[in-house]
């Protein structure tokens, strides 16, 4: 499964960058988390709870970050494991500030992929399916980043 895109986030590529590396702002990002802790300065691991049709329960996240240049370059290599079954794959974004332009000042544009292989009972649903979802629950948290962000001191 590829998935990748971009989204334009109204704040500076280090205030984005700030709210990305917290783990209790990232927490509040993630639809449907209920834990995510920092194991180490490159590690977390968390719990999310999803309620889908055909993917619902209780999965167990695993985050390593694989290589960064803040504020601008991350690449990171996670797993996601439930009840139906596990998505391993790696993911890298970067941060570019769109201030060339007057009215862009203080804007940041994020550009994301994503490459994932999936097994069990997940690997037998429509790819389409799968990557529409993971798309939504990117869209909604990067939404949830953005309305934040917009109310930021």
């Amino acid at each position: 499964m590829k998935i990748c895109g971009s989204y334009t986030l109204e704040a500076s590529p280090g205030e984005v960058w700030q709210r990305l590396f917290d783990p209790a702002s990232l927490a509040t990002l993630i639809p449907g988390c209920d834990r995510l802790e920092q194991l180490s300065a490159d590690e977390y691991r968390g719990q999310m709870f999803l309620a889908l049709p055909a993917v619902s329960g209780s999965f167990e996240t695993y985050v390593k970050i694989l290589e960064q240049r803040p504020p601008r370059y991350c690449c990171l290599q996670g797993e996601i494991t439930g009840p139906t079954g596990i998505i391993a794959g790696t993911a890298s974004f970067s941060l570019a500030s769109l201030a060339s332009l007057a009215e862009e000042a203080g804007r940041t544009r994020l550009d994301y992929e994503a490459d994932a292989v999936i097994t069990g009972g997940l690997a037998k649903m429509p790819a389409r399916f799968i990557e529409g979802v993971a798309g939504a629950l990117l869209s909604k948290g990067l939404a949830k980043l953005n309305r934040d962000l917009a109310q930021r001191p």
